[in-house]
């Protein structure tokens, strides 16, 4: 039997049929619009390697057995040239709704924040034309309203255009002062859970990772977008937007793998990952292990 992940993941064109299939958004843009570092855009690299170098097909905590898996890769969504930002939001969404008719759940490697708004659009393309449901794990809510598309837009987006139904919207993570009141107040407006940092800390994060994937599911269909700047820069300097404060892995861990449980959530990304200021592979190898977390969440319902 399989002993390695590696072993278990092929090319989407030899595996039409999977459990799950990787993609990769080798996009940075949106957080250069935003002011932040660029150097995402090299993520999807650098988490398949990790993925790839040592992860293996049990998981001793929960008892499970991930070698039945069956991962295909779609490899990833790559830009035109010369580059045009419209242009390759709209390949990310006619993609990855391409994926998720053919597979059942797709994870996305990222790459800046903006990639969610074309991800979950290509989500709910692929569902029909009912409202989806989400949980963004995140320092920041990324709900301005602004024209542009930057990582700082993604979700105010969905939410104004309805493609993401406020009541069975989550944002978990999120710092005390790293986020405005007139965002805050437009997440009450649409009636979103707001789980601040804190409240994580103090009670812990499957409690509230439950809760909100189980109002994201009420949607019928959900996605779990984790942004690695959720994490504290302690554990993870190689973020887009580092922050002091934040989860740590055992968090994320545990975050991912309820994302995992839930077959209504279809779509689970890691993004703002962002290799150019890695130490030594450390936040590559926590993205990594936020995937296989997600992976073995999976597994143990497959």
């Amino acid at each position: 039997m399989p002993t390695f992940l590696r072993e278990l993941i092929r090319p989407a064109a030899e595996m039409p049929e999977a459990d799950v299939c990787l993609v990769g958004l080798p996009l940075d843009h949106g957080t250069v619009l935003e002011g932040g570092r660029a150097g995402a855009v090299g993520a999807p690299a650098a988490i398949r390697r990790e993925l790839r170098r040592y992860h293996k097909t049990y998981n001793l905590e929960h008892n499970v057995r991930l070698d039945g898996l069956r991962i295909a890769d779609a490899g990833d969504v790559a830009g035109p040239h010369p580059y045009d930002h419209a242009a390759h939001h709209q390949r990310i969404r006619e993609q990855v709704a391409a994926l998720l008719r053919q597979y059942p759940r797709v994870v996305v490697l990222g790459g800046s924040h903006d990639g969610t708004y074309s991800t979950v659009r290509g989500l709910h393309d692929a569902v029909g034309s009912q409202a989806v449901g989400g949980v963004n794990i995140d320092a920041h809510a990324d709900v301005k309203d602004r024209p542009d598309l930057g990582s700082g837009t993604p979700f105010g987006k969905l939410l104004r255009e309805g493609i993401v139904t406020g009541q069975c919207f989550t944002e978990i993570g999120l710092h005390s002062n790293l986020n405005t009141f007139e965002d805050i107040d437009f997440l009450h407006q649409q009636r979103a859970t707001i789980v601040p940092l804190a409240h994580v800390q103090k009670d812990g994060m499957a409690l509230y990772m439950e809760r909100a994937v189980r109002r994201a599911a009420a949607a019928g269909t959900a996605f779990v977008s984790f942004d690695t700047d959720a994490v504290a820069q302690a554990f993870a300097p190689a973020v887009s937007a580092p922050s002091a404060d934040g989860l740590t892995p055992r968090q994320a861990v545990e975050a991912a793998f309820e994302a995992g449980r839930h077959a209504e959530v279809r779509l689970f990304e890691v993004v703002e990952f962002n290799p150019v200021f890695d130490r030594d592979f450390q936040t590559a190898r926590l993205a990594a292990t936020v995937v296989t977390a997600f992976l073995t969440g999976v597994a143990s319902k497959a």
